[in-house]
């Protein structure tokens, strides 16, 4: 399976723990912290893979906290950082 198809799959998911990743996210991003360094938390970086982090920036609530410019740069670096 394809990079695009397990993001896919990742954003499609019901779990918990993804959803709690979203709201944090979202949260942080609201309160005026930039994108690279809120997915570099230890809160983000020791639940999720390189991989989960990418489906997160699929997340309508996310691109619409984030804006599109630093999810090209950051959706680039995550992909790379997935396939190794």
């Amino acid at each position: 399976m394809g990079i695009q198809e397990e993001i896919r799959k990742l954003v499609n998911s019901e779990s918990a723990k993804h959803k709690r990743l979203i709201e944090y996210v979202v949260r942080q991003l609201q309160n005026g912290r930039d994108l690279k360094p809120v997915l570099e938390d230890p809160y983000v970086v020791n639940r999720i893979s390189p991989l989960e982090q990418r489906a997160l920036l699929e997340e309508p609530e996310v691109v619409e906290a984030a804006g599109e410019e630093p999810l090209r740069e950051l959706r680039a670096h995550l992909e790379a950082l997935a396939e190794g």
